[in-house]
């Protein structure tokens, strides 16, 4: 007989830890820190959910006590209902922060659930899978010119045809001659049949740059082909996104209230990570073919595109 209530005995989160790789933030991740959290929704069925948070675990777990009030005993089978629910009753204490961040894990691990219960996989229960491979892209940080190229082919001779670059020396340095000495060594390193994207870092502490220094960067990626532009802006700068010539990437920073990022021609990519959003984000709805209106692709997870 099938389940029809399987009940949420507890929640425990577990910090992964670990140092970013150099030449990323402005203050490097140490082996000690946490911003990334698992989580384990357990059931009196024995049926146990994962999820996860870009979010340091000691924030997670305060989070837990205030929430596990309205979760301990809630029908795991139903993760919209109960998400909505815990929404509903801390909304008055502040949206984007803690409680947003943690209440978009469990409703990944409620969806985890549900998927074991029915035996089936969450794609289906979202709607269909359209697809069963993806193209994966890899992620180097950016280097110099001399030390981007290698950086580059050693990737492509492991069989990747798509790379983002980021970070590093590019657009820290106000020389935008050797912003685009990066980016020609990346092309090409990575050949004309490939895809090539930039990730500019603007979620970075005290980012320099501003409006007109992403429509000129823009202009100069469009001419490597550049199939996206992400984090031109820093977080909350949505509207001038519609300025640069190229797609522009949304999702990585915080989305922490309804936003229609998709419903103006600003967007093209959304890379919507939903152990970030609230549960009313009004982003695009996937098509047959998983593109919004304008052209763009949906991307979900971390970096994955459906």
């Amino acid at each position: 007989m099938p389940l029809d209530r399987v009940k949420i005995s507890s929640i425990v989160a577990a910090p992964l830890l670990g140092e970013s790789p150099k030449g990323g933030w402005s203050h490097e991740i140490g082996p000690e820190d946490s911003v990334h959290t698992l989580i384990a929704v357990h059931t009196d069925e024995g049926i146990t959910g994962f999820g996860s948070f870009f979010t340091n675990s000691g924030l997670v777990e305060a989070a837990l006590k205030v929430l596990e009030p309205f979760y301990r005993g809630e029908n795991a089978l139903e993760p919209e209902r109960v998400t909505e629910k815990l929404n509903q009753n801390t909304f008055w204490m502040g949206r984007g922060g803690t409680l947003t961040h943690t209440i978009s894990g469990i409703d990944i691990a409620l969806w985890d659930v549900l998927g074991k219960a029915l035996d089936q996989p969450i794609g289906r229960l979202l709607g269909g899978i359209y697809r069963t491979k993806v193209k994966p892209y890899c992620s180097p940080l950016m280097e110099e010119p001399a030390k981007m190229g290698p950086a580059i082919a050693q990737f492509r001779d492991q069989g990747f045809r798509a790379f983002k670059i980021g970070w590093g020396p590019f657009d820290r340095r106000d020389d935008p001659a050797l912003d685009e000495a990066i980016v020609r060594a990346a092309r090409e390193a990575a050949g004309a049949d490939a895809q090539l994207f930039v990730d500019a870092g603007a979620s970075d502490a005290y980012w320099p740059q501003g409006l007109k220094w992403a429509i000129r960067a823009a202009h100069m990626l469009a001419s490597y082909q550049v199939g996206w532009f992400e984090e031109t802006l820093r977080a909350g700068r949505r509207r001038g996104s519609a300025a640069c010539s190229r797609p522009a990437a949304h999702g990585t920073g915080r989305v922490h209230r309804r936003q229609p990022l998709c419903r103006r021609p600003a967007r093209s990519a959304v890379q919507a990570g939903r152990r970030r959003l609230p549960r009313d984000f009004a982003g695009p709805r996937p098509r047959h073919d998983t593109r919004s209106r304008q052209g763009g692709a949906l991307f979900t997870g971390s970096r994955a595109v459906i």
